[in-house]
């Protein structure tokens, strides 16, 4: 599973203290959350922050998508959830370990259909 296949499904629960993410099992959306990472101050907090702000974006409503430490926010976070979700090589959906079958390495939608063209294949004897 690359990094990109995690930020398929994740909503971003960032505020201006910091960065965290949730992240969904595309079968049954259940969720895991990153945990915190605070925003570092800006090297303008203190007395002049407001004007600061002014003419740099800060304290100024910024998005979070668009604050220096949001990418590698999102990378840590990926990173940190990376083991709780599997990839399906055969339909490709991103699934939790509850959808995951562990024996076949497939998610538990396809791993069925694995299971019995596989049983319905094998040649009954006489």
């Amino acid at each position: 599973m690359t990094p990109d296949t995690l930020t398929r499904s994740y909503e971003d629960l960032s505020t201006d203290e910091g960065f965290q993410f949730r992240f969904h099992c595309e079968r049954c959306d259940a969720a895991h959350v990153s945990r915190f990472q605070p925003d570092p101050p800006d090297a303008m907090d203190g007395p002049l922050a407001p004007v600061g702000g002014l003419f740099a974006g800060v304290g100024s409503g910024e998005p979070a998508t668009s604050r220096p430490g949001h990418d590698g926010a999102l990378h840590a976070a990926i990173a940190e959830v990376t083991e709780e979700f599997q990839e399906c090589p055969r339909c490709g959906v991103l699934v939790c370990g509850d959808c995951w079958n562990r024996a076949l390495l497939l998610c538990q939608k396809c791993a069925p259909g694995v299971a019995a063209r596989g049983h319905a294949t094998t040649p009954r004897s006489a």
